[in-house]
């Protein structure tokens, strides 16, 4: 086993030598380069962490050229070492960086948590409120980095008039945070102990008998998309998401029946969707 000074007279001897080869430092301990024939170096750290029984684990520094020179390789060896000396285990924590820059970056776990949804309805505002309000604060941070100033930050960025809205954002960072905690992959949520937004106040005024016909002829001067929604609304009195969202297996055109599924089944009455079905 070859050992000597790593500089740059070993490294140049070395690769102008065309031979592959080892050469540890002779000063710090588990430091070495490889030559390759071909002429490629590259720096690694060799080490245990524990005793002489402990498995010997082995650290690439980096490949031979910018920004890894043999000065440079020999301050991370040394920077290394003391990581090492104070019961850091190098590979795991190079494996958990790459891990965070990737796989815990806040857009990419994003995405994966709403792979994992279930409901069109709750599908659509998941990824609408990180497209929108999340991703473009949060970007690619880190989820273990991510601190209850980060999202505080998300609200902030909100037009105050969107009370609704935030309460929306806010249970859905908080069911996504949850997800993590229960997969391991951070410790605790950033929003444990924030405040729900405060609900929207209570609507003081509906339409009355007389508005209501008006806006019905109207509607269908709107958009063709919005038109149709808004009577339908008007006929059904159901949520906006529920008749945004209508599908066409919901429907039955024979009977001129909507049927809603899911908890507490309802159906709403022929009368009521007539006047939509038969245009």
């Amino acid at each position: 086993m070859a050992t000597g000074r790593i500089g740059k007279r070993a490294v140049d001897a070395m690769r102008s030598a065309g031979v592959a080869g080892f050469l540890w430092d002779e000063d710090i301990k588990g430091f070495g380069m490889k030559v390759t024939s071909s002429g490629a170096a590259s720096y690694d750290l060799q080490y245990r962490m524990g005793g002489r029984e402990s498995k010997t684990r082995r650290y690439t520094i980096g490949a031979h050229g910018s920004p890894w020179t043999p000065a440079t390789a020999r301050a991370e060896a040394e920077r290394l070492s003391l990581l090492i000396a104070q019961g850091t285990d190098t590979t795991e924590a190079k494996k958990r960086r790459r891990r965070e820059a990737v796989d815990l970056a806040f857009d990419n776990y994003a995405d994966r948590f709403a792979q994992s949804c279930a409901g069109k309805g709750w599908i659509i505002l998941v990824k609408r409120s990180f497209r929108l309000h999340a991703k473009p604060v949060l970007r690619n941070k880190p989820l273990p980095q991510i601190t209850r100033a980060d999202i505080v930050a998300v609200f902030d960025r909100m037009p105050t008039e969107q009370v609704a809205n935030k309460r929306n954002v806010f249970a859905v960072l908080r069911r996504m945070f949850r997800w993590a905690v229960s997969r391991g992959d951070i410790e605790r949520s950033p929003m444990e102990g924030m405040e729900t937004p405060p609900p929207v106040k209570p609507r003081d005024r509906w339409l009355s008998d007389e508005e209501l016909p008006r806006i019905w002829k109207q509607a269908l001067k709107t958009h063709h998309c919005f038109g149709p929604i808004v009577r339908l609304l008007i006929t059904t009195g159901q949520r906006r998401e529920e008749v945004a969202g209508l599908a066409w297996e919901e429907l039955n055109r024979a009977e001129r029946m909507w049927t809603l599924r899911g908890k507490g089944r309802k159906i709403v009455s022929q009368t009521a969707f007539r006047s939509m079905i038969s245009r």
